[in-house]
């Protein structure tokens, strides 16, 4: 099983969510990459941001599970 991909536009638009939330917002963010630096938190919330869209993806088994089943259909 390869592992989900996710757009850029679904990955920023969940970092940001995620830096205004809990961080120092995403204008604070954004304004240090308009500066020209490369901040760590940047990076911190896209990745924190992929690991919650990766872990609500259903699992195999959860899938199996939710499917119907037909049985002693002869």
């Amino acid at each position: 099983m390869g592992t989900p991909q996710f757009t850029e536009e679904e990955i920023n638009a969940r970092a940001q969510q995620l830096a205004d939330e809990r961080g120092p917002g995403w204008e604070a963010l954004m304004a240090e990459e308009r500066v020209g630096n490369d901040p760590p938190e940047l990076r911190y919330w896209r990745e924190m941001a992929l690991k919650e869209l990766e872990a609500e993806q259903p699992t195999v088994l959860e899938v199996e599970a939710s499917t119907p089943k037909t049985v002693g259909l002869d």
